[in-house]
């Protein structure tokens, strides 16, 4: 028993001394991304999710320091309550643990644990630049809608050309807002199992 103790604190050690040598990056990281986003742009939203029928959307969306983003369109206003422009802001934002999984190339993995009990994520496993520290993946886990793989695409900018978020999820919770709301699928898919689907955002920044 003592043995297993022994090997246990060891890994625990190593964990942390390979935690150091990378805490760099990630306060980079969170450095660049807890700046509030102030801008403005438009967003073309693809929805593709089984047993819904959601036709393409333009919106409008202004993000402002210490308010919450205006979302503007005609009809419903729908936006994904994961993978936006401030997602990182706001992850980044909240106490963590970060663990650094792996290097390839100038790509960095690692995995994030939230440290705070009441936030709506559990871990996030991201990859981002050394050099530029944008990110290019994330899987977030959340307690409420499952989890989300967020890839995104960029110019020259840390904010993202278009982004497409996948997800795998449970029957009645869908990632999207409705003016504030969340989508109910009970009467539009009869699947008893986990949703499957998609969501593209391609965006056009506005000065």
């Amino acid at each position: 028993m003592k043995y297993i103790f022994f090997i246990l604190g060891f890994l625990n050690i190593f964990g942390l001394i390979a935690q150091d040598q990378h805490d760099e990056d990630i306060r980079a990281l969170i450095e660049q991304y807890t700046v509030k986003p102030e801008l403005k742009c438009e967003i073309f939203v693809i929805v593709d999710v089984d047993g819904m029928n959601i036709p393409d959307k333009k919106i409008f969306v202004e993000f402002e320091k210490d308010k919450k983003p205006k979302v503007k369109g005609e009809g419903l206003s729908l936006l994904p309550k994961k993978g936006t422009v401030d997602q990182f802001n706001k992850l980044l934002s909240s106490p963590l643990q970060a663990i650094f999984l792996s290097k390839k190339g100038k790509e960095l993995t690692y995995k994030l644990v939230s440290l705070d009990s009441k936030s709506d994520w559990i871990t996030a496993d991201i990859i981002f630049d050394e050099d530029s520290h944008v990110i290019y993946e994330s899987t977030i886990s959340t307690r409420k809608f499952g989890s989300f793989h967020t890839k995104h695409s960029y110019s020259d900018s840390i904010y993202p050309l278009n982004s497409v978020i996948t997800f795998d999820i449970k029957k009645f919770k869908i990632p999207l807002k409705f003016i504030g709301r969340e989508q109910n699928i009970s009467s539009q898919t009869k699947s008893t199992g986990n949703i499957q689907g998609k969501i593209t955002l391609i965006y056009t920044y506005l000065n």
